[in-house]
């Protein structure tokens, strides 16, 4: 028989490591295409219709703090409900104003929030 630990645990360890950061990422890239998406709506709005300049700009701010509440659920761990909640919240609201990077993006920014408010 083998002495040390058995197999199966270093790999079971870096499963459970990797989706430990699931949450982050998930949150990461949808907070990352409701950015792209309100930087999309402010470069070509005034082609199309020039009211869209303002809602452009309040999507793309949307999607920054979703990109900030992914970074807090990363470098706070002891916060990550909290910063959760914040990205679920913004990413329904983004998806309510402007289809919500996408529409994946709200969806992976509600995914992502959601894992790190339920997860230990």
């Amino acid at each position: 028989m083998r002495d040390g630990p058995a197999g199966g645990e270093a790999s079971t360890h870096a499963i459970s490591s990797r989706l430990a950061s699931m949450p982050f990422w998930l949150s990461m890239a949808g907070g990352l295409l409701v950015l792209i998406e309100g930087v999309m709506i402010i470069m070509a709005g005034p082609r199309l219709i020039t009211s869209t300049m303002g809602l452009g700009a309040l999507v793309a701010i949307i999607g920054a703090v979703i990109v900030w509440a992914a970074y807090g659920i990363r470098s706070v761990p002891s916060r990550r409900v909290t910063y959760g909640a914040i990205a679920v919240m913004f990413s329904v609201v983004a998806l309510v104003l402007a289809a919500g990077g996408f529409v994946i993006g709200s969806i992976l920014g509600i995914i992502g929030g959601s894992w790190a408010i339920m997860a230990r």
